[in-house]
């Protein structure tokens, strides 16, 4: 079997209902739809491969299809050929200086070569892989809407949430409360928490709080933590400067019991590395679209585990790489997918547009890991091709 072609395209999904973030940096940006680079590969056997992943904004990805079309599909074509090289093929951009890539890695590709593998063999991914288990955890992970809702309105919104099946929530909360304002981010939770009730599991996502205009001091950071593990929130994640000062968010991690977490936006193993030397986080979450790929997020599993660590892979994007985020937990002891879910903007209908079979959480809180051969899903490449803005390098 050999690749006899690859397409590159950028893609504009919309959502189902317009939504404003609350995003103080960007002056509470209204979203109408996600973005995200599409791969498809195609060989002499009639296999056909695909992958997707998340770019924030298409002008972040200026040039990416043109760089596909003249650097990746020669590759593909002339150097790999075989599908099962895939470790060749990511071994041009794994073993590169680590740190936060803001140019994508060619993850979906990479995506695209094991959905290949998968079907070649006619079996999921996560059994290929060596299976841990088939259905997993959800936390419905939920964005911080604009204008900001009282704790009421939080504890309202999340029990109607909970109400399709979900038995863990993330709440993104923090980025308009950082800093010396984190009570009002206490508050917030003290509402959820008096809605749902005790069976619910909470978790905080600072929003990267430090990088906003509200960072959090070591001391606020300790308070806040220290507050939320009263109200049962199990995780808070990237509340500190975990991957450019390690040393303070170890500190943090020594003087809470609450656990920390973050990395979703670190790449290469390399950098995770680092974090766990210096127990800079509990958690881990390395991203297949940005840590580098599938065998990539396989491979700092592994070393979180090697570190007494755990890994729960971070997912925001289309369905297409939930599926393949799935097959990845499937074969790794992450106790928890994330689950994009905020109704009635992000929902399974639009998220998986491109999927003939959205994703859903079942009744029981958990996803199952789709049983399809390769990433387990089938892609409707009318609904990508109406969508397409670019393609292979041109503008459509």
């Amino acid at each position: 079997m050999e690749i006899v072609n690859f397409e590159s395209r950028i893609v504009i999904m919309p959502l189902n209902k317009p939504i404003r973030n609350a995003n103080p940096d960007m002056g509470n940006v209204e979203n109408r739809d996600f973005s995200f680079i599409f791969s498809k590969i195609s060989t002499d056997e009639g296999i056909t491969g695909y992958g997707a992943q998340t770019i924030y904004h298409p002008d972040m990805s200026a040039g990416w299809t043109r760089y596909a079309n003249k650097v990746l599909k020669p590759l593909l074509i002339n150097k790999i050929k075989d599908p099962f090289y895939v470790n060749s093929f990511t071994k041009s951009f794994i073993e590169q200086p680590p740190g936060i890539q803001m140019n994508p890695l060619p993850c979906s590709a990479e995506m695209a070569l094991w959905d290949i593998i998968g079907k070649k063999a006619n079996l999921p991914l996560y059994k290929i892989f060596g299976a841990t288990k088939n259905k997993v955890k959800a936390y419905a992970s939920l964005l911080e809407p604009y204008p900001l809702l009282t704790p009421k309105e939080w504890g309202e919104f999340v029990k109607k949430v909970c109400s399709v099946g979900f038995k863990a929530v993330k709440l993104h909360i923090a980025s308009q409360w950082g800093g010396s304002e984190w009570k009002k981010i206490v508050e917030a939770v003290e509402g959820v928490r008096e809605a749902v009730g005790e069976e619910i599991e909470i978790m905080i996502d600072a929003t990267k709080g430090w990088g906003s205009p509200f960072e959090f001091s070591l001391n606020d950071a300790i308070k806040l933590a220290n507050a939320l593990e009263e109200l049962d929130v199990i995780v808070l994640e990237e509340p500190l400067q975990h991957l450019y000062n390690p040393d303070l968010s170890a500190q943090l991690c020594k003087d809470v019991n609450i656990a920390i977490a973050g990395g979703g936006a670190a790449c290469r193993w390399q950098s995770y590395k680092n974090i766990l030397e210096k127990g800079a986080l509990d958690i881990i979450q390395p991203d297949i679209m940005f840590a580098g790929g599938l065998a990539e997020v396989r491979r700092i599993a592994f070393l979180a585990k090697s570190y007494g660590k755990t890994c729960i892979p971070h997912f925001w994007g289309p369905g297409l790489a939930l599926a393949a985020t799935l097959q990845l937990e499937g074969s790794i002891d992450s106790p928890y997918i994330e689950f994009p879910y905020h109704p009635p903007s992000w929902i399974p209908e639009s998220r998986d547009a491109m999927l003939f079979e959205p994703i859903y959480v079942e009744k029981d809180g958990y996803v199952k890991v789709p049983e399809g051969p390769g990433l387990g899903v089938e892609v409707n490449e009318e609904i990508i091709e109406k969508y397409t803005v670019e393609k292979d390098g041109d503008i459509i």
